[in-house]
């Protein structure tokens, strides 16, 4: 493609915000590409001649599509008599569509993997009447899945130049653009044409599309070159949604093996030929920096949340315009406002927007085009790789335009770009074999480390077969022995357990928490669901969200050693950053000490300075050896300082970020993790996704450039570092999110509480809380008396009665208005 001079372009295709003479997109001397613009924004689609570019999207659905396609298809199969069915009680998209039961059901099995189900617009015969359909199609979205693959980036990668110059022709659309959808079409063999709609509209037709320039764009294609895709289209049919009858007859029927139409334009699937079985199309949906804001207004927020932002990640090679030229430089940093920083021979370069930068092009003496076995090397090749004075193991994720590579490193799966090719190395035959029966057999084919949960089938526990175990024990003996999981929480701020809780760290305590989580989960979203009115501090308060509900529901259950905090809100993740919302911690420690009170008798109350109380039991050697990762640390008394799990309400916003506690003065962080913080999820298939801000040791101290740095967690258990900055991620929609939780203080730890050098979490003689810590494996503290709980006698097991509460007073009209006055005199509001 050609870079012409920008004189003689049409006004509304000129670059209002480029830096001097930076070149346009391709436009005059370029007919093809002029008339297949044209196409698309005038019209509403264009072929893609030669298939769908090279794009780490596109292969990334591609994967799960080989992964899951046929798994989904057997379901619908199984269910085939209920394929005309809608499901009433769901609010799920399409689900009162017919298919919508079907899709409901197939989702359930697929829950944990990102990937979802759900009815399409129905098919429906040409000469049918109102509503009367004749078969269901299916839209396999796999938008959480990429979220979760590409949350810690921060970003999706963008589309390829040729891409962009087609379907972004302004450079303005360039600037925060965002991926809003991802998946796949299922449609039956012999299915009538698909109802005619369009992606994106809105009735009401504010912020109506301007005439020749498309914002939401839709890539269709198939994985075979031979197949095509016969899309109907109704060309210029931008009438947001509205389909009339004379629409029907003006549709025509496109064919290629890749095509793009504008998401705005009337469109429906075709019909299918009997005896061909299944056929799907697989597609990418992305919206133009420039249509975000009228997007919002089109698509409801549940569905927004799905939508990520694409951009380029800390550590790109990219080519950045300065100037007046192309450069080829390294991303330093991505600001949430979408400008980047690029470190250049002079110094870092600040305020550069996505349209200044791209990926790397050809340099005099490089090669662009595909390279063979002989003259480079092939994404997903493994190789070993020079860096930092070391050769260390690697798999080939990109090789740029200029002839550089980015490679994903088998240590920690982290990566690095522009490698030129003499800083790779061919492994040997026998080499190669052995690494790819090693952890990178879960990689993608793509090259790419894989986070995204389809990859692994991992749970809060781990279990498997035995070959699965065999492959898990390789992988803990050379990526998280103790001390290297030690040295990445404290380096960094955490670690992933990638097939979560190791089964040699089987531990009473670990289960503990969850029989207390499976007895009290539910009680607590009951009781504070029917204090949702009052999650809202009062106006004027100083107290957080939540925290008055959390004081209620801890009387409640106070008996039962069950307390209700509210640590850091939910806030909104734009300027000003407003709380909105609660998040809570529910702690079962005062039941763990009751659990763990010796032998002093059921139901006795143990004696002031903790005579008659034992420690709970000393965790597995190789848990210990971890926490215990420093030697000053090793034997001496290990401590819970909390035991639990965090809980926020579906659609929550990320919560605030913060440290859970620093050490100061003599006690400032040295050369140890002294609190370290196991999370786990305790269903199969869900992970953790708890947001790090990578070496955030700030003493709590949080600055804007924190944010853009932000790292999310994504498997079944994570360490963190409690130093370390941090926040809990945003919360899907439609169910509330808990993760379980041990906090742990070392004896390093515990030195700096009894100083009173700690920030964040303080040890304050004076405070209503109770601040004691639950002894590991040691003798007892002085510690003071200790309350007979319901259900667990003093050194007895757990057990399982149904809790029952009595009738909360605040659930009768009355009850409200009383709580309503005892809040604002809670909180200290006057009058």
């Amino acid at each position: 493609l050609c870079n012409p001079p920008t004189s003689g372009l049409p006004a509304e295709l000129r670059n209002a915000g480029a830096r001097g003479a930076m070149p346009m997109a391709p436009e005059a001397g370029c007919q093809a590409l002029v008339g297949r613009r044209r196409q698309l924004h005038d019209d509403g689609w264009t072929n893609l001649e030669g298939g769908m570019p090279e794009w780490e999207l596109s292969t990334f659905v591609e994967r799960l599509y080989r992964r899951y396609n046929g798994r989904i298809l057997r379901l619908l199969d199984k269910w085939r008599g209920f394929w005309m069915e809608g499901d009433t009680e769901d609010s799920a998209p399409g689900a009162d569509r017919p298919g919508g039961l079907v899709a409901k059901w197939v989702s359930e099995k697929l829950e944990g993997t990102g990937v979802f189900l759900y009815a399409a617009h129905p098919s429906q015969s040409d000469d049918a009447k109102g509503y009367d359909y004749s078969g269901s199609r299916w839209y396999v979205t796999c938008s959480e899945a990429a979220m979760k693959r590409y949350g810690g980036r921060g970003v999706a990668p963008p589309p390829p130049l040729e891409l962009q110059d087609l379907i972004w022709p302004d450079m303005e659309d360039r600037q925060k653009p965002w991926l809003t959808e991802i998946g796949w079409t299922i449609v039956p063999e012999n299915s009538d044409p698909q109802v005619m709609h369009a992606d994106i509209c809105s009735p009401g037709g504010d912020n109506a599309r301007r005439p020749g320039r498309g914002r939401y764009h839709h890539f269709a294609w198939k994985t075979k070159p031979e197949d095509r895709c016969t899309t109907n289209i109704v060309p210029g049919g931008f009438s947001e949604g509205c389909a009339t009858w004379d629409d029907y007859s003006k549709w025509s029927q496109v064919s290629g093996n890749a095509i793009i139409f504008d998401s705005e334009m009337l469109h429906r699937g075709a019909r299918t030929k009997p005896g061909i079985g299944w056929s799907s199309t697989l597609t990418l949906q992305v919206c133009a920096g420039t249509g975000w804001v009228a997007l919002n207004d089109r698509v409801g927020k549940n569905l927004m949340w799905y939508t990520q932002q694409i951009g380029w990640e800390d550590g790109a090679a990219v080519d950045a315009f300065i100037g007046g030229s192309w450069q080829p430089l390294m991303v330093q940093s991505r600001l949430q406002s979408g400008l980047y920083t690029v470190v250049a021979s002079g110094g870092p370069v600040s305020g550069l927007k996505d349209n200044e930068l791209r990926y790397r092009q050809p340099t005099t003496g490089s090669f662009a085009a595909a390279p063979t076995s002989e003259e480079g090397f092939l994404v997903g090749t493994i190789v070993d790789a020079f860096y930092d004075g070391k050769r260390l193991e690697a798999k080939v994720a990109r090789r740029n335009g200029d002839g550089t590579y980015r490679v994903v490193w088998k240590a920690d799966r982290s990566f690095s770009d522009a490698l030129p090719v003499t800083s790779l190395r061919s492994l040997s035959k026998k080499e190669e074999s052995a690494s790819t029966a090693s952890p990178w057999s879960s990689a993608s084919s793509s090259g790419e480390e894989d986070d995204n949960p389809v990859s692994r089938k991992r749970s809060g526990r781990s279990s498997s077969s035995a070959e699965e175990k065999s492959a898990k024990r390789k992988r803990c003996a050379q990526l998280e022995t103790p001390a290297a999981l030690m040295a990445q929480v404290f380096d960094r701020g955490w670690a992933e357990l990638r097939d979560g809780l190791p089964e040699a760290w089987r531990w009473e305590v670990f289960e503990f928490i969850e029989s207390c989580f499976d007895r009290f989960s539910e009680l607590v979203i009951q009781e504070l669901e029917s204090l949702r009115d009052f999650w809202d501090p009062c106006p004027g308060s100083l107290e957080r969200h939540g925290a008055f509900a959390a004081a209620k529901v801890t009387e409640r259950l106070k008996p039962h050693g069950v307390a209700v905090y509210s640590p850091g809100p939910s806030q909104l993740q734009e300027a000003p950053w407003v709380s909105n919302g609660p998040r809570w911690y529910i702690s079962v420690t005062q039941r763990a000490l009751q659990r763990w009170a010796g032998d002093a008798g059921a139901g006795s109350v143990v004696a002031p300075g903790g005579e008659g109380l034992l420690p709970a039991p000393a965790p597995p050697a190789g848990l210990l050896e971890l926490l215990h990762g420093h030697a000053a640390d090793s034997g001496q008394m290990l401590r819970a300082r909390g035991l639990g799990w965090t809980l926020a309400p579906a659609g929550s916003d990320p919560q605030a970020v913060h440290a859970d506690i620093w050490g100061f003065g003599a006690h400032t962080r040295t050369d140890r993790t002294r609190w370290p913080h196991i999370l786990w999820k305790r269903r199969p298939g869900q992970l953790c996704t708890t947001e790090v801000v990578p070496e955030g040791f700030t003493e709590g101290s949080v600055q804007e450039e924190h944010f853009r740095k932000i790292r999310r967690a994504s498997a079944p258990a994570i360490i963190v570092d409690s130093e370390a900055l941090h926040r809990g991620a945003k919360v899907p929609a439609g169910a509330w999110g808990s993760t379980l939780s041990l906090e742990l203080c070392t004896a390093s730890g515990w030195d700096a509480w009894e100083a009173y050098e700690t920030g964040g979490t303080t040890k304050d003689p004076s405070s209503p809380l109770d601040w004691r810590m639950l002894l590991i494996g040691g003798a007892a503290p002085e510690l003071g008396s200790l309350t007979p709980l319901v259900g667990v006698p003093a050194g007895g097991a757990e057990t399982f009665e149904e809790v029952l509460l009595p009738l909360a007073s605040w659930k009768s009209p009355k009850g409200k208005a009383l709580l309503a006055a005892e809040q604002r005199k809670w909180e200290n509001i006057e009058g």
